[in-house]
């Protein structure tokens, strides 16, 4: 939700607030920005203290701050909730993973770890089509959407229990370890951390810069756009939903290995894409590659990292997926307007190898 429900109105909004094109993509990234700076504040809390509070706590304020674009007039004031936005979501996301980690093992954990991802992705499908709709009407209205984190949360001081692996878990001085030790003795960690950071980076070059390429090809309607983002997220989810399956035939390395490979594929088709069908195929592929990468390098974290860090290793990948987000709009603008959005798509195309 976080960026796909407000992605279908990036046009009206740029011009409601009276910015430019490459600055109104900020609004659905600087969320991603807070959220990797306080990832690893998150991830040491919930190691420390539990996972449960901080889970709870972190859907209140995401819900709260989400909801206050509804009334905000300023672009710069916008920057601010987003960034409140950002560090509730820090909480959710490294939350979620820990008590997905701390409940389940081998197999099991691959399948669950799947059907979050897939909840993940088609929550995807849900928001950019109520997204759409809404802003259809007024492009304030998709915030609203945001504050359905507000009754999660109160639902979760009922449903959400403390798993008991957190109060088993040692300290730094007990386990003897470090996070240091930990990523050096763990070369698997480099592989985990960049795929999330690269495959967020190229998520937001779709998000931000697809509604002014569909622009080019006569789409501007904001459902419509929707439904190009939501062909992508279907896919995704559709494919995690299996990953259990998947991941029982195959490694954690030869899967992100497959994910790369469609990524290229999916990039290098947009890039030279002549309609709307082929690139409407193509981010559906790309989708596919994230659907595999998603739960893949939450897993594969828990299984290389002690309990007692789960929460902080959860938490990087936030912090190094949610950067790829910032950087996104930041690092392609330069090619957004020397060379449009495929030139963007061409220098993506040959860079994850």
């Amino acid at each position: 939700m976080a960026g796909s429900i407000i992605a279908p109105v990036l046009n009206p909004m740029r011009d409601g607030l009276g910015v430019a094109p490459s600055s109104v993509g900020l609004i659905i990234t600087t969320h991603g920005l807070f959220m990797a700076l306080f990832s690893p504040l998150m991830g040491s809390i919930i190691d420390r203290s539990g996972v449960r509070r901080t889970y709870i706590t972190a859907l209140l304020l995401y819900g709260l701050a989400g909801g206050s674009g509804l009334l905000i007039d300023s672009f710069w004031v916008f920057l601010v909730s987003r960034a409140c936005l950002g560090i509730g979501l820090a909480g959710v996301f490294a939350g979620i993973n820990v008590l997905i980690l701390n409940t389940y093992e081998g197999i099991e954990r691959d399948r669950v770890m799947g059907w979050r991802g897939s909840a993940q992705s088609f929550g995807g499908v849900i928001w950019p089509l109520m997204g759409g709709a809404l802003g259809a009407i007024s492009w304030r209205f998709p915030f609203v959407v945001y504050m359905v984190a507000i009754p999660v949360g109160l639902l979760a001081i009922v449903a959400v229990p403390e798993p008991k692996i957190q109060h088993q878990s040692g300290s730094v001085a007990q386990d003897g370890m470090s996070v240091w030790t930990i990523f050096r003795s763990n070369p698997a960690l480099f592989i985990i951390y960049g795929m999330t950071f690269f495959g967020n980076l190229l998520l937001y070059s779709i998000v931000v810069f697809m509604p002014q390429l569909l622009e080019r090809f006569g789409i501007s309607n904001t459902f419509h756009i929707g439904m190009f983002i939501t062909a992508m997220t279907a896919s995704g989810g559709a494919t995690s939903f299996v990953y259990g399956k998947i991941r029982s035939r195959f490694s954690y390395r030869k899967i992100v290995t497959v994910a790369a490979a469609l990524w290229m594929l999916a990039f290098t088709t947009i890039s030279l894409a002549p309609n709307s069908s082929i690139i409407a195929l193509a981010v559906a592929l790309f989708g596919v590659s994230q659907g595999l990468i998603m739960p893949t390098v939450m897993a594969w974290v828990g299984a290389v990292v002690p309990s007692a860090f789960r929460g902080r290793f959860s938490a990087y990948l936030g912090t190094f997926g949610f950067i790829g987000q910032f950087l996104s709009p930041i690092l392609f603008a330069p090619a957004f307007m020397m060379l449009g959005f495929k030139g963007v798509i061409l220098s993506r195309s040959s860079r994850p190898r």
